[in-house]
């Protein structure tokens, strides 16, 4: 009778680790795994950034936020990249319009892609246009 009792708490013991492989990492864990990159050219700064499912072209779609400032003394433009680690890219040109963004000021632009999940983590790359 012991031999079966003990078969039984190795058995039980074998299927609680089991299941705890199966759950995967702890929310600790994913959250560390988050990686975020930012590539930004000199005359420019990131100073927001967030993303959210939102509803696009009828579906629910992942949308980047983001907030650039021109740091410099003159009119800038730039190109922006979104870049996530499951494959899909957006972005764009900041601003949209001819027009440019004014020394020391902000601009925030909404950039839907065609993902509906959230992202392990980003890349943003922004580089300046040339003068025109």
């Amino acid at each position: 009778m012991h031999g079966k009792k003990r078969w039984l708490g190795i058995l039980f013991f074998a299927l609680v680790f089991n299941m705890f492989l199966a759950i995967g990492p702890t929310a600790e864990a994913a959250a560390g795994s988050f990686k975020v990159c930012y590539d930004v050219v000199d005359t420019a700064q990131i100073t927001d950034v967030k993303y959210f499912i939102a509803k696009y072209e009828g579906k629910q779609r992942l949308h980047f936020e983001v907030t650039i400032k021109n740091v410099t003394s003159e009119p800038r433009r730039y190109r922006l990249n979104i870049f996530l680690p499951e494959g899909p890219a957006g972005g764009g040109l900041y601003p949209l319009s001819k027009k440019a963004i004014e020394p020391g000021k902000e601009l925030k632009q909404k950039y839907p892609m065609y993902f509906d999940t959230l992202p392990t983590g980003y890349t943003i790359v922004v580089k300046e246009l040339p003068a025109s």
